[in-house]
C-alpha cells in the first residue's frame, strides 16, 4: 500500500471516530433535555395539582360559609317581635329544629314563617342539611305548603343544642332539646360534621336567639 493510501485510510478512520463522538454526545444531550423536560413536566404537574386542592379548598371554605351566615340571619331573626309584641318560638332536637319567623319586610318575608332544619339522605350519598320553608296565616294560623332545598350536601352528621331556662325560675343550662312554647333558649349551638375524606371545616356556630325581655 503506498503511503498516499495509508493517509487516506487514516483521514477516513479519524473521521468515522469524529462522527461517532458527535454522535454520542448528541445522544447524551438529547437525555440530558428529556430529562430536564420530565422534571418540567413533573413540576408542572404537582404545581396544577396544588392549584386544584387550593382551589377545592377555597369553594369548600366559601360554601361553609355562607351556610353559616345564613342561618345567623335566618335563627337571628326569631329576637325580632310580632306586631303584637310576642316573639316567635324555636323547638327540637340534637338533628332537627323548627322556628317560626316573624314576619320582615326588610327580608322580603310579608308573613309569618315556620323554618325546618334537618338531616335527610344524600342523593350522592352521606346525608344533606335540609332547610324548609312555609308560611302561616297568621299567629298559630295553618301552615301552607312546605318549599325545601339543600343547604350543605354530603356531611356525616348534625347535632344542635340549646341552651336557656327550662322552666320558669330554673337556671339556663344546656340541653339537647328545646319545647318550651312560649319562649325562644338564648343560644343555639350547631355542630355539623363532615366525612373523613373531606377537607371542609364547620368550627362551633352559636347563634343568639333573646334580645331581653
Amino acid at each position: 500500500m503506498s503511503r498516499r493510501g495509508g493517509d487516506e485510510a487514516r483521514t477516513e478512520a479519524s473521521a468515522e471516530a469524529r462522527q461517532a463522538g458527535f454522535t454520542l454526545v448528541e445522544t447524551l444531550v438529547c437525555l440530558a433535555l428529556a430529562g430536564l423536560i420530565g422534571v418540567l413536566l413533573l413540576n408542572a404537574v404537582r404545581i396544577a395539582g396544588g392549584a386544584s386542592a387550593a382551589a377545592s379548598r377555597a369553594a369548600g371554605a366559601e360554601e361553609v360559609q355562607s351556610v353559616r351566615d345564613h342561618l345567623r340571619r335566618t335563627l337571628g331573626s326569631l329576637a325580632q317581635r310580632r306586631p303584637d309584641g310576642s316573639r316567635p318560638t324555636l323547638g327540637g332536637g340534637p338533628d332537627r329544629l323548627v322556628a317560626v319567623l316573624a314576619p320582615d319586610r326588610t327580608l322580603e318575608r310579608p308573613t309569618e314563617v315556620a323554618a325546618t332544619l334537618a338531616l335527610v339522605p344524600g342523593l350522592a350519598g352521606g346525608l344533606d342539611l335540609r332547610e324548609s320553608r312555609s308560611e302561616r296565616e297568621g299567629t298559630g294560623g295553618a301552615i301552607g305548603e312546605a318549599i325545601g332545598e339543600v343547604i350543605l350536601g354530603r356531611i356525616a352528621g348534625l347535632a344542635i343544642r340549646y341552651y336557656g331556662a327550662p322552666s320558669d325560675g330554673a337556671r339556663p343550662l344546656w340541653q339537647q332539646s328545646w319545647s318550651r312554647t312560649d319562649r325562644a333558649p338564648l343560644l343555639v349551638e350547631i355542630q355539623v360534621a363532615f366525612l373523613p375524606q373531606d377537607r371542609r371545616r364547620w368550627p362551633p356556630l352559636l347563634i343568639a336567639l333573646e334580645a331581653g325581655p
